[in-house]
């Protein structure tokens, strides 16, 4: 059986393009935390579960089990996990009970002690979530959404233009927004990337109170781990592998013309008034 960890489980949450790769390098070099790459299954599997049937059958089980160590997402993680060894150490014979399994096995190939989760599409799942994991603490990394639609423009896997991915950028942190209002101090946690890439230090200080662990400077220097090495390789995380810095802050200032960031203040000037986001002076000229 698996070794038991301690802690709750931690769901780092973010619109797409907000910098929560980076958090999860973060986490992840931390000596007691583990946050495996994205696995997406609260998107690709956890909406179709009723097409499995009653798991306390053994091939429905195993049919589930077997297409989720089957996603391309899963396929991705460093460490190798088998139908055999889920089935030897899930603890309950449910979507939640192979999650966990995944999570808690990934935790202890590293010697870690508790386990961390990072999809930036979970950000739309958060109330089912908290269901399946009552005790789960969520951390919702916010980006200005002015700059998090440039960086979605560039993307070449997300929508081409500015303004769509303002758009998207308004779906998601709504959507947290709105689970957050059911959760209390405990549970929900919100760091901003300016603040995280101006003060790194006093800001991870302040997440790790949250979630109860002792401050690590392997935060700090996530970059020499082999979690950064390793996923900074693909080049949309190249950046990863340097250390924290303001290169990306503001800068939508720069990046648009004035009335582009004119018509972004429009778009989202209510939103990011909510988040105490400047849209006023703040044009480019």
């Amino acid at each position: 059986m698996a070794a038991p960890l301690q802690g709750k489980p931690i769901f780092i949450v973010s619109a797409p393009r907000s910098g929560s790769t980076l958090l999860r390098l973060i986490l992840d070099a931390h000596p007691q935390l583990a946050v495996p790459p994205p696995g997406w299954l609260f998107h690709f599997v956890y909406p179709y579960l009723y097409s499995y049937g009653d798991l306390d059958v053994e091939e429905n089980f195993r049919e589930l089990v077997e297409d989720i160590l089957e996603a391309p997402t899963i396929k991705r993680w460093p460490i190798e996990v088998s139908m055999e060894k889920i089935l030897s150490n899930v603890e309950e014979r449910t979507f939640r009970g192979v999650y966990e399994c995944l999570h808690v096995l990934y935790a202890n190939d590293f010697d870690k002690h508790r386990w961390g989760e990072k999809t930036p599409r979970n950000s739309v799942w958060i109330d089912e979530i908290m269901s399946l994991f009552p005790d789960a603490q969520i951390i919702h990394l916010l980006r200005d959404g002015r700059d998090v639609a440039i960086d979605i423009s560039d993307a070449d896997f997300l929508p081409g233009t500015v303004y769509a991915g303002a758009q998207v950028w308004r779906n998601f942190v709504s959507a947290v927004k709105r689970s957050e209002e059911k959760l209390g101090p405990e549970s929900f946690f919100e760091i901003r990337y300016e603040n995280l890439c101006r003060d790194p230090e006093r800001e991870l200080g302040k997440l790790c109170e949250f979630l109860g662990e002792e401050f690590s400077d392997h935060m700090l220097s996530h970059y020499e781990f082999g979690s950064s090495a390793q996923w900074s390789k693909d080049p949309r995380h190249a950046e990863t592998a340097r250390p924290i810095n303001t290169d990306f802050v503001d800068m939508y200032k720069t990046r648009l013309r004035k009335l582009d960031i004119e018509a972004l203040n429009s778009l989202l000037g209510d939103m990011l008034h909510s988040f105490g986001y400047l849209t006023e002076g703040n044009s480019a000229s």
